[in-house]
């Protein structure tokens, strides 16, 4: 279908007002309805924080979250004058895109966008977390099984079976839109109509009622378009017999066709009405509402008249529905003036008169009415009805009492997101549109499924993505938490999420705020399995910065500059700059100089944040600071507004010139520079696609085939897999190849640490392994070679080869044997004239781990006994070795020496802390059984003590057995199981409560029998309140029953043991043997063959003192036994 030109006529002030919410309590003041002149932003918001000054605005569901995601989003498409854009600006924007893509040159854009999602998650059944807001669900009315869905910034999207599968229909026709309103012609079901924007909150305006003709491939204006369209619209209905007609509730009046769309009359001018119905089998019976008046139409909506009998004299909103189970009957539910519940009113006479309710409970749990409040009746029974503001509560005798039926902190077979912005019924089912999806209920609201997998529509505020692969990101959504991106999405934190930042030296860590930096949460494991938070020093913006720089240090913006670590938290690095921070940048090449933007000023620090400079005041607020990967001298900047520059420095940040060109005017929201690019390609995220600029083309040029025109918010760039990232304000995250660009002429790459990885668990010895590429013109003939373990000296050697351009190949280091324990690996690579050498070292860590020797029990009283042990989130082990002194932990089973997660007291809050066995070889062993002693004292159903194993070296884990198994875990929770408002962490096998005797625990491990390289760990979890001893275990071991190829323990006698040098060892019945003696790491240190004699001795004084291990073997049969030397 041909895109439509408009001609842009002179709008209406409703046209030209600012997008927010006009329900809000606090825009009272505005008369928003009798006003001739345009609302600044400024002012807006100055509105806001004066409503706010005498209510607490961190109550759930107090409303103020809403307005702190509207005045994220549009403080950055502020004018120079500070108005907010109009409809009619938005929409000449677009067309000015349109234009110029028209005449470019379609070879020039290399871009190949393509949809990460998510559109599922890992943890969806567990966590509270969702996908992304639904304003509206339709079912087609000639075909039950299609569906179509609104989203408020992320369009429309079909479902031809059900609900399971999600298509976008929207594409080129229009800039990514809000829809809030879903009309199906039931006389041709191929004719849809959607009334565009965000109803609730703002997140995107209107333009228009658009029109599909063929099932939503294509769309098309009405005559209700950007040149005259109100800058909100909610629902529309189409008459039930005359699909000509229609009607659509604007902010701007409820308007109606009687045409198809072609031509549209507003009966209601200047009234901001927020619902419309139809009475079921008398279409000239039209309902409508405003914030305080419900109005009635007798003539099909050609005039109306206000009902007030019955009804509140004032409110703050109004919502209504109606029933053919009773055609008479109308309910009005009502929102004071504060957006708190005020009452529930029916009509029996169509609207005429009212009567309110019974019901005082309070349904709505808050002051959000203004941002969602639903109501529906069923279609069969007209005394239940169903109320949606925080969550969803039920009324079965017409709405004089209400049970709440669902929780939103709570997944449960009744569980729904919170937020509840649309309710309705379609054959006897109820549908639930809220700021996490699309739910469905078709038992009265006994239990919901979730529908919303499979739509892409998740609003992104910030992302990153890792240094060494582009599988790996970090973001955060609105209402929707922290997600990580592993090769597979994973919500690792609550809250809106707000920064998420990724370790460049370990891609393992992750970092995530929550709206105003209120926590910040840190996972380990790329944000698979949940997190650690930590309490944030002060309130900041709502999108509070975040970074982590060079050195893996990281950084929170605040009202001053704080650095964090998880062992001591935030600490105060600046002063206080008498505002909060905006932007945060922090250089990529030298990490002691520092970048903030507030408001329209550049700030920069030389020292680490101790102190700033004031360097540049730009003419609107800065929306991104960058800084060149290459240069440190060369920083950029984008400022706000659709008239917003870009600027370029070439001296730190001292002087600024203007390489904004021919940019269209078009509000950019991010800029990021392409590491080790000789032509310093640049892409910026705008609020309609991407952009990029590089020294050879000298021009701005679009970069987005494929790519929704939608809002991009952030932008991240992986170098290694040449990939680009953007994260999305309604369509999620999107990837595309980087463009082409030049190599410079010598340059080599240190790709990746292949042996060992970062956190890596590895049995015995080590030879370190890494992958070089050659990333310049010229072949690579030698390559320097310099590491060293642990920080200890450097080992140096030179490769000597043939590299050609863009070729890799592998490089082996020195088989290494360490002890048990946590180890660094520091690595470097170089050339002669490289030109990029910030590309040539890489520093991990890892662990080595020795072999576990059946049957031999590990009693803690030695440092040779001492087990690996860590925290997710790093800082001090949880787990210690020592003698319990606990008021009710304090007894060891074996000696006096225990593991514990505490020794002397209580452990702390918001830990998870693992405490890892040796290896075994199950292979080698009969009926292996692991076995140990254990005593605890757990707050019950909130922290939790369990076993996980891993078969490939930690790289994945997995819960060892379940309540079920004998002698194991007390409790099967699993978190979300609906069973009570706790066990948030619960894995489905657990020990919790108390049980402060030392007792002997064990798990048969047949099922391991074939597995070589097996390790333990016990896994302590904490949640963040309430402690209590925790968990002490002793004589820790991997049972056996010994098979007629071995020694019995009995066979063999040594003493003494432990010994100063010598060992006397006495066997049974033995006329050849051969021994071995080991240290802790597998090194043999001493041996003999064909012994004849059953008694003999060891010396050992020539050996340093420390745990041995004996292995002998007669006839076949073999036994290790411990041995101790002082």
């Amino acid at each position: 279908m041909k895109k439509l030109l408009l001609l842009i006529a002179i709008c209406t002030f409703f046209s030209t007002n600012a997008q927010f919410n006009q329900n809000a309590p606090w825009m009272e003041s505005f008369d928003l309805e009798n006003r001739t002149s345009r609302v600044k932003f400024q002012d807006v918001v100055d509105a806001f924080n004066t409503y706010w000054e005498t209510r607490d605005p961190h109550v759930k569901g107090s409303g103020y979250k809403p307005f702190k995601r509207w005045e994220a989003f549009w403080e950055n498409l502020i004018d120079e004058d500070g108005f907010i854009p109009t409809s009619t600006d938005l929409w000449n924007t677009w067309l000015e895109k349109e234009a110029r893509s028209a005449t470019r040159d379609p070879l020039i854009d290399e871009s190949n966008w393509i949809s990460l999602g998510p559109t599922s998650f890992t943890n969806q059944s567990t966590s509270t977390a969702n996908i992304g807001r639904v304003n509206v669900i339709v079912k087609d009315p000639s075909n039950a099984n299609i569906l179509y869905a609104g989203a408020p910034a992320g369009a429309i999207w079909k479902s031809i079976d059900s609900g399971f599968n999600w298509t976008a229909l929207i594409n080129d026709e229009l800039p990514q839109i809000g829809v809030s309103g879903i009309v199906v012609d039931h006389s041709d079901p191929q004719t849809v109509y959607i009334a565009t924007g965000d109803d609730d909150a703002g997140d995107s305006y209107s333009v228009g009622v658009w029109k599909s003709v063929d099932g939503g491939a294509t769309w098309a204006q009405t005559g209700l378009n950007p040149s005259n369209s109100p800058t909100r619209m909610n629902d529309i209905y189409m008459h039930p017999t005359n699909s000509n007609i229609l009607w659509v509730s604007t902010n701007n009046g409820l308007w109606k066709t009687t045409n198809a769309g072609n031509t549209w009359s507003n009966n209601l001018p200047g009234q901001n009405t927020r619902d419309v119905k139809i009475k079921p089998g008398d279409p000239q019976t039209v309902y409508t509402v405003t914030s305080s008046s419900f109005y009635k139409s007798t003539n099909g909506g050609d005039s109306f008249s206000v009902v007030t009998q019955g009804l509140p004299a004032s409110s703050g909103r109004l919502v209504i529905d109606v029933t053919p189970a009773n055609p008479n009957v109308v309910y009005v539910v009502s929102a004071d003036t504060g957006s708190g519940y005020q009452g529930i009113y029916k009509s029996s006479n169509s609207g005429s008169t009212f009567v309110q309710t019974a019901n005082a409970t309070n349904i709505f749990e808050s002051n959000q009415a203004w941002f969602d409040l639903a109501l529906a009746v069923s279609d069969i029974d007209e005394n239940e009805i169903y109320v949606g503001v925080l969550n969803i509560w039920k009324s079965t005798n017409g709405g004089n009492s209400f049970v709440q039926i669902n929780s939103w902190f709570q997944r449960n077979a009744s569980y729904t997101h919170a937020d509840i912005h649309f309710l309705r019924f379609y054959d006897n089912e109820l549908y639930a549109g809220t700021d996490g999806g699309y739910f469905k209920s078709t038992d009265g609201g006994t239990t919901f499924t979730d529908y919303t997998v499979g739509m892409e529509i998740s609003q992104f505020y910030r992302i990153d993505v890792s240094e060494q692969t582009a599988t790996k990101i970090a973001g955060g959504t609105q209402d929707n938490g922290g997600f990580g991106y592993f090769n597979q999405w994973s919500n690792y934190h609550g809250g809106d999420g707000m920064e998420g930042v990724i370790d460049p030296n370990n891609d393992n860590l992750y970092y995530g705020f929550m709206q105003f930096g209120q926590n910040l949460f840190v996972s380990n494991n790329s944000g698979q399995s949940g997190s650690q938070a930590y309490g944030g020093p002060e309130n900041g913006n709502w999108i509070t910065p975040l970074a982590v720089n060079s050195e893996g240090e990281v950084y929170g913006a605040y009202s001053r500059l704080y650095r964090f670590s998880t062992s001591e938290g935030f600490t105060a690095v600046s002063t206080n700059f008498g505002q909060d921070i905006d932007r945060l940048e922090i250089d990529p090449n030298v990490p002691d100089n520092i970048y903030l933007g507030i408001n329209n000023v550049l700030w920069k620090s030389t020292d680490r944040g101790v102190t700033f400079t004031n360097v540049e005041a730009f003419s609107t607020n800065i929306t991104s600071i960058e800084v060149n990967n290459n240069d440190s001298d060369v920083v950029y900047v984008t400022t706000a507004g659709s008239n917003g520059d870009i600027r370029k420095s070439v001296d730190g940040g001292l002087t600024f010139t203007d390489i904004t060109g021919t940019f269209p005017n078009i509000t950019k929201l991010v800029i990021k520079h392409r590491k080790n690019d000789p032509l310093n390609s640049l892409y910026v995220g705008t609020t309609l696609g991407v952009y990029r600029y590089d020294d050879n083309v000298g021009v701005w040029e679009e970069f987005d085939n494929n790519l929704p025109h939608v809002a991009v918010t952030d932008l991240a760039i992986n170098v290694i897999d040449e990939k680009i990232i953007a994260g999305t304000y309604g369509r999620g995250i999107w990837q595309s190849d980087l463009a082409t660009t030049e190599l410079a002429q010598d340059d080599i790459r240190l790709v990746s640490v292949n042996d060992p990885t970062q956190n890596s668990f590895t049995c015995g010895d080590i030879t370190p392994q890494i992958t070089v590429k050659n990333n310049g013109q010229n072949v690579i003939n030698d390559i320097d070679v310099t590491w060293s373990i642990d920080g200890g000296a450097n080992t140096n050697f030179t490769w000597n080869g043939t590299l050609a351009s863009e070729e890799t190949t592998i490089i082996d280091l020195t088989t290494l044997s360490l002890p048990r324990g946590e180890h660094s690996l520091s690595v470097s690579v170089n050339i002669t004239n490289d030109t990029f050498p910030n590309n040539n070292n890489s520093d991990i860590t890892f662990f080595t781990n020795d072999a576990g020797v059946a049957q031999l029990i590990n009693t803690f009283e030695d440092p040779a006994d001492e087990l690996i042990s860590f925290n997710e989130g790093g800082g001090t082990p949880l787990w210690e070795r020592g003698v319990p002194t606990g008021p009710d932990l304090n007894t060891a089973q074996s000696g006096t020496q225990v593991y514990g997660t505490n020794l002397a007291g209580n452990h702390p809050d918001l830990t998870k802390g693992f405490l890892l066995s040796q290896c075994y070889d199950l292979s080698a062993i009969v009926g292996p059984v692991l076995k140990f002693h254990m005593a605890f004292e757990i707050e019950f159903d909130w922290d939790l003590a369990y076993v996980e194993y891993t078969l490939d070296g930690g790289d994945s884990w997995s819960l060892l057995g379940t309540a079920n198994d004998p002698n194991w875990y007390n409790s099967s929770r699993i978190a979300g199981d609906g069973l009570g408002n706790n066990c948030f962490n619960c894995v489905g096998g657990q020990w919790t409560g108390q049980d402060t005797v030392m007792k002997e625990y064990s798990y048969d491990l047949d099922a391991f029998t074939n597995e070589p390289n097996v390790i333990f760990r016990m896994v302590y979890h904490s949640d963040q309140s309430v402690t209590f001893e925790g968990v002490i275990m002793d004589d820790f071991y991997v049972d056996g029953t010994l098979s007629t190829e071995e020694f019995s323990v009995n066979d063999v006698l040594i003493y003494p043991n432990p010994s100063n040098n010598i060992f006397n060892i006495k066997l049974k019945q033995v006329t050849n043997f051969n021994y071995t003696v080991t240290d802790i790491m597998g090194k043999i240190v001493l041996k003999d063959t064909n012994i004849t004699r059953s008694t003999f001795e060891l010396d050992m004084s020539n050996h340093a003192s420390g745990l041995y291990f004996l292995n002998i073997n007669a006839d076949g049969r073999s036994l290790t036994k411990k041995l101790i030397l002082n």
